[in-house]
């Protein structure tokens, strides 16, 4: 369990679309925020006063003592965010990973926040972190490549981008080098600038470090160390500018209508073309004016309704000299399922008919927030107090903020003056989707235990091998207690990077979700397990193999999984699965990532046994033949790989992505004395090797059995 060591509320925070406005109430102790303000897409800027080389948890609500108990139901935003020293600042898009999902602020009404000090690193040094390019001050165009450079003694690290504290996608290519002391990686991260505003913007990134990999067997608990880099302030510079979407992956068959907008820079003219994810053109549209407002309904051209899928979109702009178009500050409307469509005012045009509000310079962030959000009574003396209308309070922000805002809400902002190239190009998107994926390609089930209550190994008995009382020696040692494991904190990135992928790549709907204790032994037990009714599941555990004969089950050699309960495990024995689901909502592909849950000779002796995990339904098991080290990267890369392929955007077949990501994610892996190879395996039906998510086949009854190096010190 996690120990509240410190934390904050900051109060109630409102979003009147309507008229750009963000309302803040504000209440503090211990833990103290610093500085909050809403940008001009309505995401809400933390900052607090923090500890060096400590880890941070965002927590929110949407109402505030609302429990039967008096309690706040609080939900989690973002999990072990690194300390950035004696302040740290993050961002607030939403969090579309969990269940409830979390929108974006600009879609609720209100939100509270409460930040949780999760402890200090336990390593005894941090990584090195640097971002080599770009460098300071650099004003940005269009695409942009990021080098992220790492240094580490530790055996395993990860990178993270993050623009304006908001995290970005997985990188797109990396290396590293293994000097026998020390681990030095290169990351690269690839973002499109045009869907940001222009402007300053502050890119850094952080590491995450761990001594030896989690979720090995017979190991001490790994200490993890945390690092992040130096701030880089850049300037994005385009013409094309917050470029944003309705729908990230889009179905027509759904009734769904993808709505395009972006606002320009300066009065143009403008096409923008949808391209399917083999680069074919779709259909193209035609414009002009600071505007870019793009309604498709899935047609193609000739009028044919396109496959559900993740398409792109080619913008090109090329300014016309004629003036800049101004709009009222009334409401612009919004599709019913994305952004509100973008509206300007000019701060000198505000007529009387724009209300106007009161408001006061917070003393504690120094920004400028409406009277009305402090309680009637509240003492105002010595505070500033003034009135504005939205408009102007637009003008204020840019001023106080110093940068130049181009509001994209629906109350009116300003439009500076542009001065940049007068013609651009750029395909979309690689941002970060800010609407929730509609979640209709198919169903998943996830389950994994942290084994949290195991701060210190922890031996589970051996399971009872049927022959009086002797134990079912694993891993070629005998007792009744050989084998030690330790909480792997890594499942839940795991998981949570499977989520994201298999939304993001693919819109599939996590329908079942068993985490810790909620995940149990009759969960995975028999035909009548809940995962048999999804189409895809995965499953993080540890795993064992037995090395002699379990009597209890066909007198065969198996694979073991421990189940927590409480403080002490179970072993389930493989041979109680029955894997596989009839029908279009039925079990097809599971994944086990636990050491051995493919071990071959093992599953080679079930096989000749008849000894079947599986039923009649179930395409391919993905699993593991050697020692399987927790990786957050892993999945998010099948996901990517098995929906969108890796450069060709070719989707991959299920088992040979399966490989290929395991590839990729372990390249950073350094090799320490008595490392040994990774094996990936994949057993299943032979009639589904080939099996993709768009294609599969119908199991005919005979299996196979394959495995593939993925990694070797």
């Amino acid at each position: 369990m996690k120990t509240i060591k410190r934390c904050a509320l900051w109060g109630i925070l409102t979003i009147a679309l309507s008229a750009s406005l963000v309302s803040i109430s504000i209440a503090q102790n211990t833990l103290a925020f610093t500085a909050i303000r809403a940008t001009d897409e309505g995401a809400i800027h933390l900052e607090w006063a923090s500890q060096p080389n400590e880890v941070y948890q965002i927590q929110c609500a949407g109402t505030f003592n609302t429990n039967t108990d008096g309690t706040t139901a609080w939900q989690t935003l973002y999990d072990r965010y690194p300390s950035q020293g004696t302040n740290t600042f993050w961002l607030d898009t939403g969090n579309y990973l969990d269940d409830p999902i979390i929108p974006h602020p600009k879609y609720d009404a209100s939100r509270f926040y409460r930040i949780v000090d999760e402890g200090a690193d336990t390593a005894s040094d941090s990584p090195i972190l640097s971002i080599n390019s770009p460098t300071n001050g650099t004003v940005v165009s269009d695409e942009l490549t990021i080098t992220v450079n790492a240094i580490t003694d530790q055996g395993d690290i990860h990178t993270k981008l993050y623009v304006d504290g908001q995290e970005m996608p997985i990188r797109s290519t990396g290396t590293n080098y293994y000097d026998g002391l020390t681990n030095y990686i290169t990351d690269t991260y690839v973002i499109n600038t045009c869907e940001w505003g222009n402007g300053p913007h502050i890119l850094f990134a952080t590491a995450e470090t761990f001594s030896t990999p989690e979720g090995g067997n017979n190991v001490a608990q790994p200490s993890i160390g945390h690092g992040v880099s130096p701030f880089i302030p850049v300037t994005f510079s385009n013409l094309i500018t917050r470029v944003v979407f309705s729908q990230y992956f889009f179905d027509p068959d759904a009734g769904q209508t993808q709505q395009v907008s972006s606002v320009l820079a300066a009065n143009s003219d403008w096409t923008i073309t949808v391209v399917d994810v083999d680069t074919n053109a779709v259909i193209s549209a035609t414009g002009s004016g600071n505007t870019l407002q793009f309604s498709w309904d899935g047609n193609d051209t000739n009028g044919i309704p396109v496959p559900a899928g993740v398409y792109y979109y080619v913008i090109s702009a090329q300014t016309n000299g004629l003036p800049d178009q101004i709009q009222g500050s009334g409401s612009g409307g919004s599709p019913s399922d994305g952004p509100p469509a973008p509206s300007f005012a000019s701060a000198s045009s505000a007529s009387a008919a724009e209300p106007t509000a009161l408001y006061v310079i917070s003393p504690v962030s120094n920004e400028a927030l409406p009277l009305a959000i402090y309680p009637p009574g509240f003492d105002t003396n010595g505070l500033t107090l003034f009135e504005a209308s939205p408009s102007e309070m637009a003008t204020f922000t840019a001023s106080i903020l110093g940068v130049n805002t181009m509001d994209t809400g629906s109350g009116g902002g300003v439009t500076p003056m542009y001065s940049g190239a007068a013609s651009q190009g750029t395909i979309v998107p690689k941002r970060p989707p800010t609407v929730p994926a509609a979640r209709i390609a198919g169903t998943v089930g996830i389950g994994y235990q942290r084994y949290l209550s195991w701060t210190n190994n922890y031996a589970p008995e051996a399971p009872k091998s049927g022959l009086l009382t002797l134990h079912v020696p694993l891993e070629g040692v005998g007792g009744s207690y050989p084998i030690s494991y330790h909480s792997v904190t890594y499942y839940e990135d795991e998981a949570k990077n499977l989520i994201e992928g298999l939304q993001n790549f693919g819109a599939w709907k996590t329908t079942l979700n068993k985490v810790d204790g909620n995940l149990t032994l009759s969960d995975l037990r028999g035909s009548g397990s809940p995962f048999n009714q999804v189409n895809l599941a995965m499953l993080l555990l540890h795993g064992t193999y037995g090395s002699g004969i379990d009597y209890t089950a066909s007198n065969c050699k198996q694979m073991y999984f421990p189940i927590q309960s409480g403080g002490g495990a179970t072993y389930l024995r493989m041979s109680e699965m029955s894997l596989g689901g009839a029908g279009t909502n039925g079990l097809k592909w599971v994944g086990i990532m636990a050491c051995y849950s493919l071990k071959h000779d093992n599953w080679a002796n079930m096989q000749s046994l008849g000894v079947k995990p599986y039923n009649s339904n179930l395409h391919l098991l993905l699993g593991c033949d050697t020692t399987e080290y927790a990786n957050k990267d892993m999945l998010i890369f099948w996901a990517r790989y098995i929906n969108w392929g890796i450069a060709t955007h070719s989707p991959m077949e299920i088992r040979a992505a399966w490989y290929q990501a395991a590839k990729d994610a372990y390249a950073y892996m350094i090799s320490k004395p008595g490392d040994t190879a990774l094996n990936w395996a994949v057993a299943g039906d032979s009639s589904c090797y080939h099996d993709m998510i768009q294609t599969n086949y119908t199991p005919t009854g005979t299996w196979f059995y394959e495995k593939v190096e993925v990694w070797h010190p």
